[in-house]
């Protein structure tokens, strides 16, 4: 069986809980480190790497990007600094997509 690398990326409060589960977890609150610590995680073949909402809420090409591609999965996860519901509604979209219908809000079938 072939483990998968698994990387986050995010603030420190947002993230450092993910280095007990054994993951690569990478600390900035910038988006341009995020974004490049990304592009060379996705090189080094990492199969999932997650990231916070409110570095990848600012910039969303790049993000979007990867939501076309297999591998590696980028995943967005709450921020402990940001108040919006950015994670969530890329989550729904995807499922939309992939599904045919937003089961995860049925008011906006």
């Amino acid at each position: 069986m072939k483990l998968v690398k698994v990387a986050v990326i995010g603030d420190i409060d947002s993230v450092l809980g993910f280095r007990g589960l054994g993951m690569n977890v990478i600390v900035t609150d910038n988006p341009v480190e995020a974004f490049s610590k990304l592009e060379e995680l996705a090189k080094k073949n990492y199969g999932v790497i997650f990231i916070t909402e409110d570095l990848a809420e600012k910039n969303k090409n790049i993000i979007e990007n990867y939501v076309e591609k297999i591998q590696p999965a980028v995943i967005l996860i709450p921020s402990s600094r940001s108040d919006t519901d950015f994670a969530m509604k890329s989550l729904q979209e995807l499922v939309k997509r992939a599904v045919g219908i937003d089961f995860l809000n049925p008011e906006n079938n």
